[in-house]
């Protein structure tokens, strides 16, 4: 059976897992706001989940295509429990949204490829607004339609000005070992600003995942080193001015998972669509011109922080693995593989085969439930194996070794 049929195969019985759980009728409910939720209240219940995961070298488009109701069924039957969807966010009349594209005039942003990402967020900014402006019933604004420069602290002023009820800040994401992939949304750690930043973040990231192919990230925020007040500026100012905001970034610009998410012929434009339908779902407008009605669209409702939400800053707890076959002749390796970890989801694993002297790139960690990590040894093995686990923070725990005989 060759890879793809395999990762159908293993997709379709997670799935029908699903289908059978007691857990009532979650409608349309979002796979992604689902995963996320189970985790949370697990770990509210001091409850750790142990995954014993399949995992296979794919990247994040096929995650997407074969594993996504994989994810919802295997989060859900580890964590034990039945969540209550919830109707939409009442909004306020009339709704105002504010987008602000990231940096802008002398702040460039990301470079890469010969592209700024300054003018990349522009267009996916633009193609938002134009389609969230076709529902009925909301007002969009933009801190900038052009090339110009803005403080955060202007950013958010122009939000609150206009009276916003949310502030869309558009990016697109590099790392300094051009090694990862996916989006992500940041959101404040405090109060009623994190329940609602939580709460559009899983729909947006699942909007990505599914319109476009994204690879998930996670929806995380971030305190400052002292503790008092949100990390990023737009975030913290505009929670100041009473205003929600939350930084999207759409995808990595420096590595090849994420190329074709923003340099393809309309890519940029399929961003800022999936931005405008996720706020359209999060307040479930609806559309006479797009014939689309979100009213009675439903998701999972994070509650107020009664203290402040900080990152995680700790490894994984637990990265474990064990030998299950070694093809001498095809030097196909396969293996178990269990994770853990209580502040954070799991979202990448990497491998070693020369017992961590070189890792292989990052790959999708996909739990459902058959707990294989197959790979073929590259010719500098030693034949000592190791795995590393990431979590969504970006840190990671490295296994055991295991030594191939």
């Amino acid at each position: 059976m060759n890879d793809n049929n395999k990762r159908k195969r293993i997709g379709k019985k997670a799935a029908a897992l699903f289908l059978v759980l007691p857990c009532g009728n979650f409608g349309e409910l979002s796979t992604r706001s689902l995963c996320h939720c189970c985790v949370v209240i697990s770990q509210r219940c001091h409850r750790i989940a142990f995954f014993r995961l399949a995992l296979t070298q794919i990247s994040g488009t096929d995650f997407h295509r074969y594993f996504r109701n994989a994810v919802l069924a295997a989060c859900l039957l580890f964590s034990g429990i039945c969540i209550t969807p919830v109707m939409k966010t009442e909004a306020k009349a009339p709704l105002v949204i504010c987008i602000d594209p990231g940096h802008g005039g002398s702040n460039e942003g990301a470079l890469y490829n010969g592209l700024k990402e300054k003018d990349l967020t522009l267009q996916i900014a633009t193609a938002m607004y134009q389609e969230l402006s076709l529902y009925d019933g909301v007002t969009v604004v933009m801190t900038r339609t052009a090339d110009v420069d803005l403080t955060l602290a202007q950013r958010a002023q122009i939000a609150a000005g206009a009276g916003a009820d949310f502030l869309y800040s558009i990016h697109l994401n590099a790392s300094p070992s051009h090694n990862l992939f996916g989006s992500e949304v940041w959101v404040s750690g405090y109060g009623n600003h994190y329940a609602k930043g939580m709460s559009f973040g899983n729909i947006a990231l699942e909007q990505l995942a599914t319109d476009v192919g994204v690879y998930p990230r996670g929806v995380k925020t971030k305190l400052k080193a002292n503790g008092n007040g949100d990390y990023y500026g737009v975030i913290n100012h505009a929670r100041l001015l009473g205003v929600t905001a939350a930084i999207i970034e759409h995808c990595h610009m420096d590595e090849a998972h994420d190329n074709d998410f923003y340099r393809r012929e309309g890519a940029l434009e399929k961003l800022g669509k999936a931005d405008a339908t996720a706020v359209a779902k999060y307040y479930g407008l609806s559309s006479a011109a797009l014939g689309v009605d979100y009213g009675r669209y439903q998701y999972v409702q994070y509650p107020n922080a009664k203290t402040p939400k900080m990152q995680d800053m700790t490894d994984p707890e637990v990265s474990q693995i064990e030998l299950i076959s070694y093809d001498k002749s095809t030097k196909k390796v396969l293996l178990n593989a269990k994770a853990e970890d209580a502040q954070s989801r799991i979202i990448y694993y990497s491998f070693s085969a020369d017992g961590g002297l070189t890792w292989s790139g990052l790959y999708g960690w996909m739990p459902v439930g058959e707990g294989y990590i197959e790979f073929t040894l590259p010719d500098h093995a030693t034949g000592e194996i190791c795995v590393r686990v990431h979590n969504e923070y970006d840190r990671f725990t490295e296994s055991n070794h295991i030594f191939l005989s």
